[in-house]
């Protein structure tokens, strides 16, 4: 008969005890107790991280429920986190955390490190052999004897310095995110490098594996590697094969079958089961199958969506808090440890910088960078946890390594956001802009769409802006995309001549962006030879940190206009469509723009507006064709009228002159319409000459044409001015083109109509123009001129040039307006505006 006798009380979960009618307590039940600690561990780090994200620091809301602070009151730690309820409080996090760590690798995207090219690959080898050569060193001999409760095999010595040396993916990218720098050169870098040491410490934990298998014996040894093995075998094999299938057969922009969806999320359990079972780590695993899984839309997205919510938000804050709940910093002690993993944080900043300076990388941009690789998150949390777990580290050592980690994060990325602008990389010390353009320069324009509803406009624009082989235009075309099911963001450049090939096939443009290609390249098609050129890019990206990818484009192509559309769409069934994220986009371009920049309000509205001269693009333009990327020698006749609304400022001039560079156009009458100041308004006279200046310019240039005329309004107040803009619709023009900022503040107080603007960034006139309010049928440019600081005291006068040049002659007639009988509606709400101002 058996002397021993094991007991096991069985935890409650709900509905068996006493509940507080009866004298009980709801959280001696282990349901109430976990939804108690839920509610609270969530609440504390949402309370928290919004406390501390403006300083930039990483979450520690687990600490502070830990013994390290409330925890530490043993009526607080016995009411909420008792000891019966740490095996559902574990079991719980630890199966959200395996979901997270799959859509981690999901969002991965391995072949990041091949398109960076060598440059992350050796920023990652130096940054990580060197800090583990040094922990290495001094884990060696007897250097860990005062550390009790570490042990000190050498196998796990050596996991453990590997572990201080990484720095993982999953842990930078949130962080780069969070600092709108993932499409920055330095944000590139990083992912690159952080993906490099991944693959390495996922190779040492493979041998890690083994090795403590060849402990026990040489078969074990064997086994284990073949059973890791055959992991990988089934995920390659059997796994992304069922995923690109599934890809393959869901219609583009239609989301995949829950089914499938459902089976995936089923396949992380079983791959987690076995990875526990040869000792690998369902984490491992789950890692594994994610980065077999192709990242993006569709498969990519559904998962994250299925995922993010309820594991993401709820359930790994749990992961934390239970890392905090064994964290006791009180309990620290300064020994040979923190020594060594200061040793190691040094060693990486050196071999983070090192290399990247002789790579050319700027000193302030190495120490950003070395700064960032320092950074500690969720897959250390893990490795430590792991290492408790299986008892070869004690909760002392444990609480140094925590702390440690948080204190290397909460210095590094503070400091290293602090040190890095990238707008310093978009800084150019040559103008940049239409009004310094040379007449027979090649006009480069960098045209940012989003979708298909913006090729009409931007094809009008292109065709006003009069392009042939002595003024030809390069058009560098950039869709912008929002990043889903990926954390990396992806940069496309499209090969120009393999789509030109595919123009006219049978079924070519099978999806969104190879419709909206081979309509610009049918534009580019229907000029003659050297007129126009097309190079399409795509970005994939956060909307906070898609201006990077704008700015880098321009400053790499040397363009002197970036073309915007507006954030509000106007609807043919009326109404207005507004898409913030593109908002986001346009106001950090224009605060940080190498070039001059365009924000164009398209009134598409059928029959009105530019874009109605351009016939029904995406059908005609990428549709069926006659010929294969041949160009055509007719072309249809194009008639605009075009006016440009002139206050001072080079803002003015700089909308002045592409409107000058559109009378070029036979079809094209354009109208600069000058607004004067009353007498007794004063206004700077140096601007007041340089506008004078540039005014006779273009009276020159219309004294020789026939389809360009200035004129001149006497105004003394916003109303005024008013009247004359909706005297715009009676002429029967088709595009207005105004300068954003004006200093014209008598006339114009900025702070008069600041409580009533939509879109302050775009100016008083612009966001009235722009305004959902002023109902006008025709389309609208605001103009911002490219920003030099300094520039101008350096180069006395670089603003009064003017480089325009009288078109040749030619006979047209002008164009009639094609909105004869528009009704121009009563704009009420603006005048109520207007009246609220106080003139001089």
């Amino acid at each position: 008969m058996d002397d021993g006798i094991n007991c096991y009380v069985i935890p409650k979960t709900t509905g068996a005890g006493r509940n507080i009618f009866q004298g009980g307590s709801p959280l001696q039940e282990s349901l109430p107790l976990l939804g108690v600690q839920l509610v609270l561990i969530v609440a504390v780090t949402r309370v928290l991280y919004f406390l501390l994200k403006p300083f930039k620091q990483p979450r520690v809301g687990g600490i502070i429920l830990g013994p390290s602070v409330l925890s530490r009151h043993p009526a607080f730690k016995e009411t909420v986190f008792p000891a019966r309820g740490d095996p559902v409080l574990h079991t719980v996090a630890t199966f959200g955390l395996m979901y997270v760590i799959f859509l981690i690798g999901v969002r991965m995207d391995p072949m990041l490190v091949v398109r960076s090219g060598k440059k992350g690959v050796i920023i990652g080898l130096s940054g990580f052999i060197l800090p583990l050569a040094v922990t290495a060193v001094g884990f060696s001999g007897t250097a860990m004897a005062s550390e009790p409760d570490v042990t000190r095999r050498s196998t796990f010595l050596f996991a453990l310095a590997t572990s201080l040396s990484i720095t993982s993916f999953a842990v930078l990218s949130p962080i780069l995110s969070d600092l709108s720098l993932l499409n920055s050169d330095l944000g590139r870098t990083a992912m690159s490098a952080s993906m490099t040491t991944d693959g390495i410490a996922w190779l040492i934990m493979v041998g890690y594996v083994l090795a403590e298998a060849f402990l026990v014996s040489p078969v074990t040894s064997l086994w284990a590697f073949l059973s890791v093995a055959a992991l990988a075998a089934v995920i390659l094999f059997a796994v992304r094969p069922v995923a690109l299938k599934v890809i393959e057969r869901t219609p583009p922009g239609k989301p995949v079958d829950e089914n499938c969806v459902f089976f995936f999320l089923l396949i992380v359990l079983l791959v987690g089961f076995y990875s526990d079972v040869i000792g690998t780590n369902s984490f491992h695993g789950a890692l594994m199958l994610g980065l077999a899984i192709p990242d993006g839309p569709p498969l990519g997205t559904a998962l994250g969506e299925k995922i993010d919510a309820m594991v993401s938000g709820l359930i790994l804050p749990l992961y934390y808090a239970m890392t905090g709940l064994s964290t006791d910093v009180w309990c620290l002690h300064w020994g040979r440890l923190q020594l060594v993993v200061l040793l190691g944080w040094f060693g990486k900043l050196v071999g983070v910088m090192a290399p990247s300076l002789y790579l050319e990388i700027p000193l302030r941009d190495a120490v950003s960078l070395s700064l960032f690789m320092n950074s500690k998150g969720i897959v250390e949390v893990i490795t430590f946890t792991f290492f408790l777990s299986n008892k070869l580290i004690g909760e002392n050592t444990f609480s140094v390594l925590v702390c440690s980690s948080v204190a290397a994060t909460a210095v590094s990325v503070p400091v290293a956001g602090w040190l890095y602008d990238p707008a310093r990389r978009y800084a150019v010390y040559k103008r940049r802009t239409l009004q310094h353009l040379k007449p027979d320069a090649e006009l480069r324009i960098l045209a940012c769409v989003h979708d298909e509803a913006h090729v009409p406009g931007t094809l009008s624009l292109l065709e006003a802006s009069h392009a042939t082989p002595q003024t030809p235009i390069g058009l560098y075309l950039l869709q912008l995309v929002e990043i889903a099911g990926r954390s990396a963001p992806v940069f496309i450049p499209h090969n120009p001549r393999r789509n030109a090939s595919r123009i006219g096939a049978p079924g070519a443009p099978s999806t969104d962006f190879d419709r909206i290609i081979n309509a610009f390249f049918r534009h580019e098609l229907r000029h003659p030879e050297g007129a126009v050129s097309v190079h399409p890019f795509t970005t994939i990206s956060p909307y906070s940190s898609m201006h990077d990818e704008v700015c880098r484009l321009a400053v790499e192509k040397r363009t002197s206009l970036i073309l915007l559309h507006y954030h509000k769409r106007h609807l043919l069934a009326g109404g207005v469509h507004a898409a913030v994220g593109l908002r986001v986009v346009n106001r950090k371009v224009l605060e940080v723009a190498p070039c001059s920049v365009a924000v164009f309000v398209d009134r598409n509205a059928g029959c009105v507006g530019l874009s109605s001269f351009i016939p029904g693009p995406l059908h005609d333009y990428s549709g069926s064709s006659t010929g294969t990327g041949t160009r055509s020698a007719s072309r249809p006749q194009f008639r605009a009228a075009v006016a440009s609304l002139f206050f001072g400022g080079g803002d003015d001039r700089e909308a002045m002159s592409y409107v000058a560079r559109m009378a070029r156009h036979p079809g094209v009458t354009v109208a600069i319409v000058r607004f004067l100041p009353a007498r007794g308004i004063k206004d700077d006279p140096a601007d007041r000459r340089v506008d004078n200046r540039a005014i006779e310019e273009v009276k020159a240039l219309a004294a020789r044409s026939r389809n360009m005329q200035v004129r001149e309004e006497l105004v003394g107040d916003m109303e005024k001015i008013v009247e004359v803009l909706r005297g715009l619709d009676k002429a029967g023009y088709d595009l207005v083109v105004v300068g954003m900022r004006h200093r014209w503040y008598p006339v114009m107080p900025a702070n008069g109509l600041s409580d009533w603007s939509e879109c302050p960034e775009l100016g008083v006139i612009g966001d009235l123009l722009a305004s959902s309010d002023f109902d006008t049928p025709y389309s609208v440019i605001i103009m911002k001129q490219q920003d030099q600081a300094g520039l101008n005291a350096a180069v006395p006068g670089a603003q009064d040039l003017w480089h325009g040049a009288p078109p040749p002659p030619r006979t047209m007639s002008t164009c009639p307006s094609g909105r004869a009988g528009v009704r121009i509606r009563n704009v009420v709400i603006i005048l109520g505006k207007i009246f609220t101002v106080q003139t001089d």
